[in-house]
């Protein structure tokens, strides 16, 4: 099937308004922060907001965790079924593959652009499930709002084909500069802070966005 636009993945949920205004977009997956951060949310609260506004069936849901343990995945996966898991942290290869292991779904590792990221990727091959492209800063692993050099974003995209595998393009991305994303093709595309107003998700900057990938 040839996809008519990128695949959407809007992060950072972190109330049931946002679940509920993201579950009424377009987005294919829906993502919510285990890691601390600002967004973070608890399982308990998640398993609540899911009773409320269950995910359409052509939705997964993406848990986003950075450097976990075992035991604290485990407390997630006891209260919310998880469709992904998302690693955004200095997670190892063999780290990887106990987790893919030990809960059957599908791993998706976060890369961020640095001038190693593409061995680093490499690295990765065969065990990966999926890989989303961000930037950091000293302070922050992602949900940061800035972007990177999109230049780069082709060769991504090539790499992530020769392992079959699907890659998502985060960082800065908003309603206002996806023309200038576009051009690059991106197969899918990561959004948090760029659909968000006074740090909620707004459903008129979604609808927006949505509009210019038609």
């Amino acid at each position: 099937m040839l996809l008519t636009r990128p695949l959407l993945k809007y992060c950072g949920n972190h109330s049931l308004e946002d679940i509920q205004v993201t579950v009424d977009s377009g987005a294919d997956y829906i993502g919510v922060v285990f890691a601390k951060s600002k967004r973070q949310v608890e399982a308990k609260q998640l398993q609540e907001w899911l009773k409320a506004t269950a995910l359409r069936e052509n939705q997964k849901l993406v848990g986003v965790f950075v450097n976990p343990t075992l035991k604290e995945l485990d407390k997630v996966f006891a209260s919310v079924s998880l469709d992904i898991l998302q690693l955004h942290g200095h997670e190892s290869i063999q780290f990887l593959k106990s987790v893919k292991e030990r809960y059957s779904c599908p791993v998706w590792k976060v890369i961020h652009h640095t001038e190693e990221s593409f061995e680093l990727m490499r690295s990765f091959a065969g065990v990966a499930d999926g890989y989303v492209i961000d930037k950091k800063t000293s302070s922050q692993w992602g949900g940061t709002g800035i972007r990177f050099d999109w230049s780069y974003v082709p060769a991504y995209i090539e790499e992530a084909q020769k392992q079959s595998v699907p890659i998502m393009i985060a960082g800065g991305i908003n309603p206002e500069n996806i023309g200038d994303l576009l051009p690059y093709k991106p197969i899918g595309i990561d959004l948090s802070s760029g659909i968000e107003q006074d740090g909620r998700k707004n459903r008129q900057k979604i609808e927006q966005l949505e509009k210019r990938l038609t």
